[in-house]
């Protein structure tokens, strides 16, 4: 049997009909539903994925910094640069790369946003104690994975994160 990653995704579209309330002091309405052109459900499930990965290829960093920031330049996974650490937390980096996983965990000061970009197009701009899971069937070079947050400085804007990547 072969090593198997296993993705879980869901949406909801989200129309927001919140209608104000015309002067009163009580407030405004707010009423946000799922959208009917999207079938007014959540989309979504689970599915395998066809590329397998390799026991040696995953690894993962654990309440790390992201030490780049809009104004700086983009180091991919692979180089230690992107963060604060000066290695993964556990494992080893893949030379290919079929899933991304990045949770933004907590932020010091104000270091806004931070960004997961695969290939020069952005997956996701995170918020503090959001998460995303990329997965690239075809796979992706570590170099071409960039994460980064809007204004970091060094022990005043920080954003922490957890990041693991898995492949061959």
């Amino acid at each position: 049997m072969a090593n198997e990653i296993r993705v879980k995704t869901s949406v909801q579209i989200v129309n927001d009909n919140s209608v104000a309330n015309e002067g009163s002091a009580a407030g405004d309405y707010t009423n946000l539903n799922l959208d009917v052109h999207a079938d007014s459900r959540t989309w979504g499930g689970s599915y395998t994925m066809n590329a397998v990965y390799t026991d040696a290829a995953v690894a993962y960093w654990k309440n790390v910094v992201v030490a780049k920031d809009d104004a700086s330049g983009a180091d991919g996974i692979d180089n230690s640069d992107w963060t604060e650490a000066a290695a993964v937390t556990g494992g080893t980096i893949p030379t290919t790369a079929y899933v991304v996983a990045v949770e933004y965990v907590s932020a010091l000061g104000s270091p806004g946003t931070v960004t997961l970009n695969v290939s020069g197009e952005n997956f996701a701009v995170l918020d503090a104690g959001q998460a995303i899971v990329i997965p690239m069937e075809m796979g992706e070079l570590p170099s071409s994975i960039t994460i980064k947050c809007t204004d970091y400085t060094d022990g005043t804007n920080e954003a922490t994160v957890n990041v693991m990547v898995a492949g061959v």
